[in-house]
């Protein structure tokens, strides 16, 4: 593939990525606004648990599979059965600790036998094996048609829009992604004939740091969503869900930028390419503080019904440009460590800024409540920014 199909492939990627991000968000919008604040804080709750059990799931195995079937020439189907196996052999482990926690989070039984399904679901739903095969466009497709799938049938809806409702209509999609999914990898025409007869433990085994520093920087991410309802009241965690989601959009730049720098950053390794998105995504962000600054008040008191505390929402924003400056630095020292072959370091200081993130939630949230898990993140990122300054200075010495 010369460099201009390359790039014109990456910009309809791309292309197809903001439209799945700019569709999340009107999802997100239409959900703010037509579920009340403990249903949508549960909601976000839920999501959040099906989230580590997607990562632990998916074992690190994503770096492998390209691996097994592109290099080593394993036939792809006997590749994705086994991977199947690995999954359901995880889901045993981390899905009852998953019911525990949403029991006792006082979720009904129906939420609980709904939530099961989907976690089920999630077992044998694996777009990540599209890139192996090169149904790269493919994979943003089925991402996008399953959310703009749940967008109409919530639209449909809208009169109806209980957390029950709500996680069914969830289900529904999910469906829709694994046909999805299925029609391609039951017709695919597979060149390799080698068929893959190791135990695939075997593998598993030697992607346990792609695991680690994986549930590692989810755990950092989220780890504060996820002890929230035992330390605050569910509206706060309401609040702090939008919170989490404005992060999301100020991050959206810099997952654009990282997607276009990509393949030319694993073939080149250029240091420039990391300093000229991280500028860009400066930029972006001053730009994000002065609309905020402009229209947040006005921006914020259309989208959120009085349920929410607004105005906090407002003036705790601020907050979250510093956060989304070093999550943007640690996303790309991430892109860093793994194109220049530093995972024992990448594995060590994620799993280490995990660990702590427990700890410093916990302290700031029952110290300063929804403020503390704000200023949480803020330290979680800065920790692992510190603890990264080593190669950061050879970097830039560079």
């Amino acid at each position: 593939m010369n460099n201009k199909i390359l790039f014109k492939n990456t910009i309809i990627n791309s292309f197809i990525l903001l439209i799945f991000r700019v569709a999340g968000l009107l999802l997100s919008i239409i959900l703010i606004n037509n579920m009340d604040i403990e249903d949508f804080a549960n909601f976000q709750l839920l999501k959040n648990a099906f989230g580590y059990l997607l990562v632990a799931m998916e074992f690190g195995f994503f770096h492998f599979n390209n691996k097994l079937y592109n290099e080593d020439k394993y036939n792809f189907k006997s590749v994705f059965y086994n991977f199947i196996k690995l999954r359901i052999t995880v889901f045993t482990i981390i899905f009852p600790i998953i019911l525990i926690y949403l029991y006792f989070n006082e979720f009904s039984k129906v939420i609980l036998i709904f939530s099961s399904l989907l976690c089920i679901l999630l077992v044998f739903s694996y777009e990540g094996s599209l890139v192996s095969i090169g149904k790269n466009l493919e994979l943003n497709l089925i991402l996008l048609a399953k959310t703009l799938f749940f967008l109409i049938l919530i639209v449909i809806f809208l009169d109806e829009l209980n957390l029950n409702n709500v996680l069914n209509l969830f289900i529904y999609s999910y469906i829709l992604g694994l046909i999805l999914q299925y029609s391609i990898y039951l017709t695919f025409k597979d060149k390799n004939k080698k068929i893959l007869k190791k135990k695939i433990y075997e593998f598993a085994l030697r992607a346990k740091n792609y695991f680690i520093i994986n549930i590692s920087n989810h755990v950092t991410i989220y780890m504060g969503l996820t002890v929230s309802p035992f330390i605050i009241s569910k509206s706060d965690v309401g609040n702090y869900a939008i919170l989490l989601l404005v992060l999301e959009i100020l991050m959206i730049p810099l997952f654009q930028l990282q997607k276009m720098i990509m393949p030319s950053y694993s073939k080149k390794k250029d240091n420039k390419l990391i300093f000229n998105s991280i500028f860009m995504f400066i930029l972006t962000l001053i730009i994000g503080m002065c609309l905020h600054n402009l229209f947040g008040n006005y921006l914020f008191q259309m989208v959120l019904s009085d349920e929410y505390s607004i105005h906090q929402i407002i003036s705790y924003v601020y907050f979250l440009f510093p956060i989304a400056f070093l999550r943007g630095l640690a996303t790309m020292l991430n892109l860093y460590y793994f194109n220049n072959n530093l995972i024992l370091f990448q594995r060590n200081i994620s799993l280490v800024t995990a660990l702590i993130s427990l700890l410093i939630f916990l302290t700031m949230g029952n110290l300063l409540g929804l403020l503390g898990f704000i200023l949480g993140l803020l330290f979680v990122e800065f920790f692992y920014i510190t603890l990264s300054s080593n190669k950061i200075y050879k970097i830039l010495m560079r």
